[in-house]
């Protein structure tokens, strides 16, 4: 497993796209997401208020899927989730009007909003346009998975982006072999280039100053939230938006957040020390926000809620959550209660 010095975050919605793959496989859809670290409860809509996940999730989807899906099937599958799912869901996003090289433009931005650890842009190089993609990761066993949906993703975007008159020709991978790709739908009379240094889909100069014809159809999912600048937080928010998500089954032991995060525990303790946090002080608090919430805007039973997150006794709940707020949790269900009923 890779390690890494920061957090790369992506959407929810993105991962929950994916997340469509594992229905298909059978009865084990919650074995295989649980496999990849990617919480449960992200195939029922809109019942946590959470954005992001760590990129993590996607690398280890990658992984799961390779080991329980036949190459040629994981092929086919992604095709159709990029042309049925993926593609709406950025194209209805997209400003209606433009040429080309200003819709790909957008869409390079919105990508970012999607992913700290996005990377795909226009390069023009002699008589041709490409458009690059750049990503870490070559010898990891998700890398070529990756690769593999991202050709498929980007050859579909342009073909929807230029009514279907553009055509892939020419395509550099990263991988050093091209012998799952040339099998893909719709690739098998492309040429390609292997070991090249970014992932490139050329694109012909005469398609790339013409109009763009958008047809916009209504998404396939809920977006619950409106995704926000991730580029620029600081550590401790990254860490706050990927592991949020798994707190309801309790506080996590560091390690286990290290594991999820693909980090070195070390390098976590020292980063979050780096920014004045120690870890265990910012789990509880991150824990009693989720707690303080389900207090207020549920009717479940205190108990239930302490032992939701981790709590076997009562009384210690009782305790660690007065020396927080300074009232237990029943009367502070009921000052709030009592505040929002006077509103």
């Amino acid at each position: 497993m890779s390690r890494s010095n920061n957090i790369q975050l992506v959407t929810k919605d993105s991962v929950k796209i994916f997340t469509t793959i594992f229905k298909e496989l059978d009865s084990k859809s919650h074995l295989l997401l649980r496999e990849a670290t990617i919480p449960i409860d992200i195939i029922d809509d809109d019942k946590r208020h959470y954005l992001y996940l760590p990129e993590s999730c996607l690398k280890n989807l990658m992984e799961v899927l390779s080991r329980n899906v036949e190459n040629h099937q994981l092929g086919v599958l992604f095709w159709r989730l990029c042309k049925d799912t993926y593609i709406p869901s950025f194209i209805e996003r997209l400003t209606v009007g433009g040429d080309l090289k200003s819709t790909l433009d957008e869409f390079s931005n919105l990508l970012i909003s999607d992913s700290t650890n996005a990377k795909v842009y226009l390069q023009e190089k002699g008589d041709t346009w490409w458009l690059v993609r750049e990503k870490s990761g070559i010898d990891e066993p998700w890398f070529k998975f990756a690769e593999i949906f991202s050709v498929i993703f980007m050859c579909e975007l342009l073909r929807n982006l230029t009514s279907h008159e553009w055509a892939p020709s020419r395509i550099g991978i990263r991988c050093d072999n091209d012998s799952d790709f040339v099998a893909l739908p719709a690739l098998k009379s492309v040429q390609f280039f292997t070991e090249r240094p970014v992932t490139a889909i050329e694109i012909p100069k005469a398609f790339i100053y013409k109009k763009v014809n958008l047809i916009q159809k209504q998404r396939t999912h809920n977006i619950s939230n409106k995704p926000v600048n991730i580029k620029n937080i600081c550590f401790v928010e990254q860490f706050k938006m990927a592991i949020s998500p798994y707190l309801p089954v309790g506080k996590l032991p560091i390690k286990l957040a290290a594991e999820i995060l693909r980090m070195n525990v070390r390098t976590l303790q020292r980063k979050l020390k780096n920014e004045g946090v120690v870890y265990q002080v910012l789990i509880e608090e991150m824990c009693f926000e989720l707690i303080t919430r389900d207090i207020v805007e549920t009717t479940k039973p205190i108990t239930i809620i302490a032992t939701q997150y981790g709590y076997s006794d009562a009384g210690h709940f009782s305790r660690a959550f007065k020396r927080i707020y300074g009232v237990s949790p029943i009367q502070y269900r009921k000052n709030n209660n009592l505040a929002r009923n006077h509103v």
